[in-house]
């Protein structure tokens, strides 16, 4: 029986680098590379590639580890025509031909087919010394499988191609098919393509499902339309699943863990307090997974227990719950023991096609817990996955975009909102650099027409998002430099005007990025670039605002004006490409002083709150303003890094859970309690609380909501909190 199998359809270039990043991270300290010293450069890379294939596919037919199939890979001078050989259960065969092709047009023609049926043919006749001394660990085993009554032998054909096999190679190993039909089939062929390869890549890559045994009491079971278990678990067995798997728990989830949120806290507290209550104040687990398995420990009536089996388990509503529980048990485990809390377990294992469908629908109604954004509804769609597995793949970076994951270091990735960001201002059109500078939310509006689909529509590569990151990244540090250098209206223009400049600069730098999706590209001429045209674009924007809209213009309302915007680009940028003089800018260029006294601004916590400047569990931390507080307090808080995190709420009196603690505080009354417990007799009596609680280690709550009231000023639309 022959088995010619269909190439996967064409092989993109994206997929082909993936393709080839994925092999060097799977296999590049596994495959011996004997035999490649007389081979230099691309040549000896290619080689090198075609190894990894073998073993690669070998893993995707055998499932054998990764060290196996590595060691597996006889290809070399005297290989006999074969690239890897195994053997499995004793008696199947595995013969593996491979190619590597830098265009992903591999081909497999008659030739190469011969060589292969050659290859098979000096195993048959035990003619094992024509072979290179890779294969003496398998002749053993070839031997006893070779004279095994159930012995089937299969040819594996792995190319990075995406063409069917020729009729001249399939005409070959058809008769040999034919040969070796004795008592039944003995003898199969199969074609792996590109598209095979990179699945096996990824799989390599992906976590193990997540497994786990629940213990049920008081349980209700429904069996249509599909099995599901209600009832009643153990705190504390919830606490141990979170031991064994973390975060790996709430994969198919919007979201991760939020921190400390008020709910979160009032959680911990109730379990601490009132654990008996807890089932009653809680709303429960969903869990969904492929497969349940029952258990009966008695008798199978809904009043004695059950143990479930789950596999493949992701928690969709119930993560802050779960990681709540967790933290309560480390801090109170003897009230922990004492509660329960309502799981719902749904097996969709068996629904196809229809599975992922019931996963985001029962993904999404049961999200109501905690405030649920546009932009956790993302995590559900796929492409952002897929973007995640690119990152990996190609690049070897992090890409995070569930809200609560930890953004990575900048150098070892990005989060969707810094990619969101960077995509906007490298669109095309600015508009949607100005709507992400009135608020990233908008970048998440769904539809066909909405800003989602314009930057993340069409799947933009890893390598795309990523540059673009670095570029934006790149405009970002230059206007901090140069804003060092100016004053007034010229420095405020590159604090308001920074993602319309970064924009901007990727219009003059688009020329030169039409193979930005390539491997190949070389991205540092284009970051050089950037500091040279940040300086010119800012001098002609300020003089384009100035001269159109005049001198006492809004900046602030300028820049977030998609209309204003508009005409700003059809003027900046045809002066700065055509290297016009660069209009001069006054150093001390600022609006007139107002002659009346302004009035009292409103505080900074109240500003916060009212604008909705910072979500719910936003992470803050407590920084020292002078020498003397900080050498008061620095022992003290070196005791237990929680002593300086907070997380905040949008409460106007006590708007700070601190993580000591999980009691709210003031921003002032929480730095008087830290100052109190350190001990600092010489502490002063007034406090600035709002200035020592920094946000993503950048600006204060008070600078936050400083900069926001100045901006309101300018529109003339700030109010009383």
């Amino acid at each position: 029986m022959s088995g010619t199998g269909r190439g996967p359809s064409k092989t993109t270039s994206q997929e082909l680098h993936q393709i080839e990043e994925g092999l060097k991270r799977s296999y590049r300290t596994l495959i011996d590379e004997s035999g490649l010293e007389q081979k230099s450069g691309r040549d000896r890379e290619r080689a090198w590639l075609s190894r990894a294939v073998a073993a690669t596919a070998l893993r995707r037919k055998t499932g054998l580890d990764r060290e196996s199939c590595a060691k597996a890979v006889i290809d070399g001078y005297e290989d006999g025509g074969l690239d890897a050989v195994a053997v499995t259960d004793g008696a199947q065969v595995w013969l593996v031909q491979a190619k590597w092709s830098d265009k992903g047009n591999a081909g497999f023609g008659q030739s190469a087919a011969l060589s292969l049926v050659d290859g098979l043919s000096l195993l048959e006749q035990r003619k094992f010394s024509s072979f290179n001394d890779k294969l003496q660990p398998f002749t053993a085993q070839l031997d006893s499988a070779l004279t095994d009554t159930r012995l089937k032998i299969h040819l594996v054909i792995a190319l990075v191609g995406d063409e069917p096999l020729s009729k001249h190679a399939t005409d070959v190993l058809d008769r040999a098919v034919e040969d070796h039909y004795g008592h039944g089939p003995m003898l199969d062929y199969e074609l792996l393509g590109a598209g095979e390869l990179l699945e096996q890549l990824k799989d390599d890559r992906s976590p193990a499902p997540v497994n786990v045994l629940v213990r049920m009491q008081k349980w209700i079971k429904r069996d249509t339309p599909f099995t599901a278990f209600q009832g009643a678990v153990a705190a504390s067995e919830v606490a141990h699943w979170y031991d064994e798997h973390g975060h790996r728990l709430f994969s198919q989830n919007i979201r991760n863990s939020l921190g400390l949120t008020p709910i979160n806290s009032g959680i911990q507290r109730t379990l601490a307090e009132e654990p008996d209550n807890f089932w009653y104040f809680n709303n429960g687990i969903t869990v969904l997974c492929d497969r349940i398995e029952e258990r009966w420990i008695g008798r199978r009536r809904p009043d004695e227990p059950v143990e479930l089996i789950l596999s493949n388990v992701s928690v969709v509503n119930g993560a802050q719950t779960v990681t709540s529980i967790h933290e309560a048990r480390s801090l109170t485990p003897e009230t922990v023991e004492d509660a329960d809390v309502s799981v719902r377990v749904i097996a969709l294992g068996d629904l196809g096609d229809e599975r992922a469908t019931y996963a985001k629908r029962i993904t999404q109604t049961t999200n109501t817990q905690n405030d649920v954004s546009l932009r956790d509804f993302i995590a559900l769609d796929d492409t952002q996955a897929r973007i995640r597995e690119d990152f990996d793949l190609s690049l070897g970076k992090q890409y995070v975009y569930k809200r609560g994951e930890a953004d990575p270091a900048p150098e070892a990735g990005c989060s969707v909102v810094h990619a969101a960001v960077a995509l906007a201002c490298g669109h095309r059109t600015s508009e949607l650099a100005v709507r992400a500078k009135r608020s990233t939310d908008l970048l998440w509006e769904s539809g066909r027409l909405g800003n989602y689909a314009r930057l993340f529509g069409e799947e933009p590569s890893a390598l795309r998002i990523w540059r673009c990151v670095l570029i934006h990244r790149e405009v970002g540090e230059a206007l901090e430099r140069l804003h060092e250098q100016v004053r007034g209206r010229a420095a405020d223009t590159t604090l308001r005007g920074d993602l319309f400049i970064s924009h901007l600069v990727f219009r003059l730098l688009a020329p030169d990025m039409e193979d930005i999706d390539d491997s190949q590209f070389d991205l540092e001429p284009l970051l050089a670039r950037v500091a040279v045209l940040v300086k010119p674009v800012v001098d002609w924007l300020i003089h384009q605002i100035d001269t159109v809209y005049g001198p006492q213009s809004f900046l602030t309302s300028t820049f977030t004006n998609e209309d204003r915007c508009k005409e700003l680009v059809s003027l900046v940028l045809p002066a700065v490409q055509a290297g016009r003089p660069i209009p001069e800018v006054p150093e001390n260029y600022q609006p007139p002083a107002p002659s009346a006294r302004r009035p009292r601004r409103p505080n900074a916590v109240p500003t916060l709150v009212t604008a909705r400047l910072l979500v719910e569990g936003t992470p803050v931390q407590y920084v020292p303003l002078n020498a003397p507080e900080e050498k008061a307090v620095r022992d003290w808080l070196k005791d237990d890094s929680r002593r300086e995190q907070a997380s905040w709420t949008n409460d106007r009196s006590k708007p700070l859970v601190w993580a000591y603690d999980r009691a709210t505080y003031s921003a002032s009354g929480l730095v008087n309690r830290i100052w109190e417990l350190a001990g600092w007799e010489q502490a002063p009596t007034a406090v600035q609380g709002p200035a020592r609680w920094i946000v993503d280690g950048k600006k204060s709550l008070y600078d936050i909501a400083m900069e926001w009231l100045a901006a309101e000023e300018e529109t003339g639309e700030v109010s009383g909190p």
